[in-house]
């Protein structure tokens, strides 16, 4: 077994430990360490030694490219769908899992998601804005905020940009004080902060499963999500990247197995800020999370 199939091993296992064995104590501890502490420092680290190159720019482009175009994409799709169900919809085919299930498989196939990591700091950057025009657009600029107050948006926002304030702080200390830790290092804390982020991704699987009931998953707003996130998205991102002139094997391989992800479980929570319907996206998020994780290996292996 070499150092990538053990390293998948670890990321699987620790997957299904939280899916099985927790309490509402660890899982709330893991929570808080995973949104304010591993996160940002998975891409501190990463950063701190990598800087930022010329090609972080054109990923940034095309993850501006990507959104404003799924989204017209989205829109034009769901227009006669109610704007309940619609949000939900838009929010689901846009939005996809950026970080625990993307960097776990690059990690376990490719030992690297550097380029992955840019992407994920680009869409979350994004993700605040497209979700404003969203929600201002289908609401016809009335705030449709409910049940909800000030500080609990404030904190949802804020942990959705510690990544991207993390990004910039690393990459401007490597040029104050260049590599001070190397390759390997990097990657075993990674690897031990990756671990503990599938943690409670196997719990947040487990608690999606708990929610859902299966029916109605093959209606209209279902099939735009599956349709969006499995094929619509990746020949999106593929063709702007071919247009931007970013061919290499690497870019296209991290690049990709992105856009191929299923929504983000986390997508509930934007739901719920905003006053959208959960159902759909707990349902097209299960259901496409084992399928999309399918397709992205099998990327890899024929890629």
């Amino acid at each position: 077994m070499d150092i990538f199939q053990l390293q998948g091993l670890f990321l699987v296992l620790s997957a299904i430990l939280g899916y099985f064995l927790h309490n509402r104590l660890s899982v709330k501890i893991v929570s808080f360490v995973n949104t304010w502490i591993n996160l940002p420092l998975i891409f501190l680290v990463t950063y701190l030694r990598r800087g930022f190159e010329i090609s972080d720019a054109k990923i940034f482009l095309t993850s501006v490219f990507y959104n404003f175009l799924m989204l017209a994409i989205v829109l034009y799709l769901t227009r006669k769908i109610e704007p309940l169900i619609r949000g939900a919809v838009l929010i689901n085919s846009i939005f996809m899992n950026t970080i625990n299930l993307p960097f776990s498989i690059l990690l376990a196939f490719r030992g690297n998601y550097e380029i992955s990591a840019t992407v994920a700091v680009a869409m979350a950057t994004l993700r605040l804005p497209i979700a404003m025009i969203i929600f201002t657009y289908l609401n016809k600029g009335i705030s449709v905020v409910q049940n909800t107050t000030n500080n609990s948006i404030i904190r949802t926002n804020l942990s959705r940009y510690l990544p991207v304030i993390t990004f910039l702080i690393g990459g401007s200390l490597h040029y104050v004080l260049g590599s001070v830790i190397n390759g390997d290092v990097v990657n075993v804390i990674n690897l031990i902060l990756i671990l503990i982020v599938l943690y409670e991704f196997g719990y947040q699987i487990r608690r999606v499963i708990g929610e859902m009931r299966i029916k109605d998953v093959t209606s209209k707003p279902y099939m735009i999500i599956y349709i969006s996130r499995i094929l619509i998205s990746p020949i999106l991102i593929f063709l702007i990247l071919i247009s931007l002139g970013m061919t290499s094997k690497m870019v296209i391989e991290q690049v990709m197995v992105t856009a191929i992800m299923a929504p983000a479980i986390t997508n509930v929570v934007w739901a719920r800020v905003y006053g959208f319907g959960t159902e759909i996206i707990v349902k097209s998020t299960l259901i496409l999370t084992p399928i999309s994780t399918i397709i992205a290996i099998l990327f890899l292996i024929l890629y």
